[in-house]
């Protein structure tokens, strides 16, 4: 079995860029495809580019950049969520990395305080004002979601709560979802979120894993839980405004239209799919 690639993220520069690193280019909210691989080289790119260090993928450096718009003489242009199905882990998470720092580097030129042009922190993804010294770094956005489980009646499989929304990807039964509000726990996130997208309460809950999502915006960490229905006969009520749908599946048979294979949402319906078993 080939090994899988080991990407270790920092951003303090080891030299400059070699014409044999890897480079992400990023434009928009799109990735150039390279031409013998993945990702461009370094020496694929118009000279006078600048790059930011991403960290180093099997020992390599790997850096990031950014054009204005996707030039079609470069090569081919995908967005992350086509890469990371292609490319599974780490190479997605490599992929989201680039497409995060670079869209909060557009995003966060000048200071909010005085409206001066910032400038880079050396060895850090941050920034600083050079007129009124305010420290801007990349901040995180925490989210979480929950895989909620209802135990099923004697001799029949435990039930697992999808559910699909009215914005986004429509067509998938996903798990519910939500950005930790200023002052709130991971914890205390799940249960509100729970009740605000399906009215119900959650018992049993435990931390899964977690996983950066590019999708989302730049800095944003999805924390995935898993949790028991407080009440076995409660069933979901949606608003129709933020979910559309949310129902009840028997474990050993969900719905065809599922997460994506490198996703943490599919990550837990899957673990929860296997302990049922």
């Amino acid at each position: 079995m080939t090994p899988r690639p080991r990407f270790v993220p920092h951003a303090t520069p080891t030299g400059v860029a070699g014409a044999d690193d890897l480079c992400l280019v990023v434009a928009g909210r799109k990735l150039l495809v390279g031409a013998d691989g993945p990702f461009p080289y370094v020496r694929d790119l118009p000279t006078g580019t600048e790059c930011v260090p991403l960290g180093t993928l099997d020992g390599h450096r790997v850096w990031a950049a950014a054009l204005p718009s996707p030039d079609s003489g470069l090569g081919a242009w995908r967005s992350w969520r086509a890469l990371a199905g292609e490319l599974g882990e780490p190479l997605a998470a490599l992929a989201g990395r680039a497409l995060q720092v670079m869209t909060w580097r557009r995003s966060h030129r000048f200071c909010g305080a005085c409206t001066a042009e910032l400038g880079d922190v050396p060895g850090e993804h941050a920034r600083r004002c050079p007129a009124c010294d305010l420290y801007v770094p990349m901040q995180l956005s925490p989210a979480v979601l929950a895989a909620i489980r209802r135990p099923g009646a004697p001799g029949r499989v435990d039930e697992l709560l999808l559910l699909r929304h009215a914005y986004g990807p429509t067509e998938l039964w996903a798990l519910v979802a939500g950005f930790v509000e200023a002052g709130e726990s991971l914890e205390e996130a799940v249960h509100r979120e729970v009740g605000e997208e399906v009215g119900l309460s959650v018992q049993g809950l435990s931390y899964f894993g977690s996983q950066p999502w590019a999708m989302s915006g730049p800095g944003v960490v999805l924390a995935g839980f898993t949790a028991v229905s407080s009440d076995d006969d409660a069933e979901p009520v949606v608003d129709g405004r933020e979910v559309a749908e949310a129902r009840w599946f028997p474990l050993d048979a969900l719905p065809d239209e599922l997460p994506p294979t490198y996703s943490i949402s599919r990550w837990l319906i899957d673990e929860a799919v296997k302990n049922s078993r």
